[in-house]
């Protein structure tokens, strides 16, 4: 039997730094202990019965979640009034990766959104509730997502605080693993907020999904190998990744906004001394491991929010051979774009030898078509009059590489490419598929004004055919999640294509948008077209998801789609594109002939 005894209470909180700004929130601890952020680990093997008591030391009464056996209904809570105290016991239940939490406010309006979650000084009541199956369990390790709105005060209007467990970047943990290790993780977003949690340089494989109360595990055929996974609010993810490559690396949410410096706590908090009564402890999961550390990704400091630094070791088992092939040069040009507009763009043009390639309107780069197993050279070349430096999301290369400033292998750091400088990125593609150039610089108007595009490996032999072969490259001209100016590939107006009846197409669908949970259709709503689901951020899917179905999908920052589609009757097919938060639209169509 497990027995455990949790108290809810409101106690300080510092995000950061253990001597940095602190805030006032409510948490869960064990009797006895301080409060922890997240909440304790209930972690046990299945067949266990759980015995908890739980008592509310808060000044208002509370609904606890999750302290049940799973699977479960999600919307089964016990309310404890203040003061008061409950006692649970139960059986453990199914194996997986779960979370218990609590609220003690209602759904509000934030805008246009209604907030169902805990988003404010509630949100941080929760801790994960894992069941291991019988037998010998492979080590992992558990991370838990949370997002909270601090409050206005006199002094700072409403700001966002995104954390992994109870610390936000530069003072998350940094992590170290060697080149060969089998790394496994259990990844829980109990937050408000979804998050499209990327991997840089490795693919990484779902091995389970669910909810507080319910978990898929996916057998090993089934299971889905990805760079980004988008985690809807209370849901969970086990996965697993094996780095080949040595170097920083990182683990991030992609929408921009909880990654960027603006999720910095500032200085002053919204309460300047602790309230009447409250003798709280400070609520920290563990000893602080300052993020500027050992390594040079301590100089990331255009970064903040959801992110983990990875540091990982060369293996001797592990090597990297050098190809003797002669490689292919291309070059990527980066410069102001003198069309006028509302928001500043910028042109990106491709040389391929003597062919130089833009995008029609120049507002967003032009598609780079390379082929698997073909050693690639890179130069981008920057004329901004700002530093850039422009990351291959999705593919398996050298950190130095990489696109990330910090990231490389001991002294060899990469660098941020200064106004009037090139920087050559070398790189073989590993596999054939749709994958993403962007910037990863801290400048926001760089990404929204167009400083990426789609990155296309066909297989040795292939050619891109342009014509049945349609990249739809997903953007926004500002960085809010409220943003109605949606674009694809750079344009406000999402033009016609014209399909030949009969004839199969392969779109590519990419979302690059700072910050857009993007809702595509096609097809009317009541009666929404046909298309094979092929591939998710260049990996083949599984054969349980390579199958016909609606052609409905939600695609967040930093995913990519392929999907197989043949119009079977001659007319004109709708097409949408949606904010998923202010469900402002972009609309076009496809005119089948």
């Amino acid at each position: 039997m497990l027995k455990v005894q949790l108290e809810l209470r409101r106690g300080a909180w510092r995000p950061e730094a253990d001597d940095g700004p602190q805030l006032f929130v409510q948490a869960f601890g064990e009797a006895g202990r301080a409060a922890q952020i997240p909440g304790p680990l209930l972690r046990m093997p299945a067949g266990t019965t759980v015995h908890a008591i739980v008592t509310n030391k808060l000044q208002m009464k509370a609904t606890v979640y999750g302290l049940n056996t799973r699977p479960a209904n999600d919307e089964a809570g016990i309310e404890i009034p203040a003061g008061g105290s409950r006692e649970f016991t139960f059986a453990a239940g199914a194996p997986g990766t779960y979370y218990y939490w609590a609220r003690t406010t209602q759904p509000f309006q934030r805008g246009p959104l209604t907030i169902a979650r805990p988003a404010q000084a509630d949100t941080h009541l929760n801790g994960a509730f894992i069941v291991d199956p019988a037998g010998p369990v492979a080590p992992d390790r558990v991370f838990v997502i949370n997002a909270m709105f601090a409050l206005a005060d006199v002094v700072h209007p409403t700001f966002e605080v995104v954390t992994i467990n109870g610390k936000s970047y530069p003072y998350t943990e940094p992590l170290e693993y060697t080149a060969g290790d089998t790394i496994r993780w259990r990844v829980i977003n109990p937050s408000f907020a979804e998050h499209p949690m990327h991997l840089h340089g490795a693919f990484y494989r779902v091995l389970s999904l669910g909810t507080s109360e319910t978990d898929t595990a996916y057998a090993d055929a089934d299971r889905q190998s990805v760079v980004t996974q988008d985690l809807q609010p209370g849901t969970t993810m086990m996965m697993d990744w094996t780095p080949e490559h040595a170097g920083r690396w990182l683990f991030h949410c992609h929408f921009q906004f909880h990654f960027s410096t603006d999720e910095r706590v500032p200085v002053f908090s919204q309460a300047a001394a602790k309230p009447n009564g409250d003798s709280e402890p400070s609520c920290t999961q563990h000893p602080h491991h300052d993020a500027m550390h050992h390594d040079a990704m301590g100089i990331m400091n255009d970064m903040a929010g959801l992110v983990l630094t990875i540091n990982v070791k060369a293996s001797s088992l592990v090597t990297q051979r050098a190809s003797a092939e002669t490689p292919r040069k291309i070059d990527l040009v980066i410069e102001p774009n003198a069309a006028g507009g509302k928001s500043p763009t910028f042109s990106c043009s491709v040389r391929d030898g003597k062919k130089i390639v833009a995008s029609e309107d120049k507002a967003v780069g032009p598609p780079i078509v390379v082929t698997r197993g073909e050693p690639t050279e890179i130069t981008v070349v920057n004329h901004l009059d700002a530093p850039t430096t422009i990351h291959w999301h999705g593919l398996e290369l050298d950190s130095y590489y990489d696109g990330v400033v910090g990231g490389g292998v001991g002294d060899q750091v990469t660098p941020a490419i200064q106004p009037g400088a090139s920087f050559v990125a070398r790189f073989t593609p590993s596999r054939a598929g749709t994958f993403i150039y962007h910037t990863h610089a801290a400048d926001p108007n760089q990404l929204s004004g167009g400083v990426y595009g789609g990155l296309i490996v066909l297989e040795p032999g292939q050619t891109f055919d342009a014509e049945h072969d349609k990249l739809l490259v997903i953007g926004s001209r500002d960085d809010s999640f409220l943003t109605t100016r949606i674009t694809v590939n750079g344009s406000e107006e999402l033009r016609p294509m014209v399909f030949s009846r009969g004839a199969r197409y392969r779109l590519r669908l990419i979302n690059m948008a700072p910050n857009l949970p993007a809702n595509v259709q096609l097809g009317p709503k009541e009666h929404p077209a046909t298309w094979l689901y092929l591939a998710k951020d260049g990996a083949n899917v599984p054969s349980r998801l390579a199958k016909p179905e609606d052609a409905v999908l939600h695609i967040a920052s930093g995913e990519t789609y392929d999907f197989e589609f043949q119009p079977a009757a001659p007319g004109e097919i709708p097409l949408q594109i949606e904010n998923g938060v202010n469900q402002s639209k972009l609309i076009g169509k496809i005119v089948v002939q």
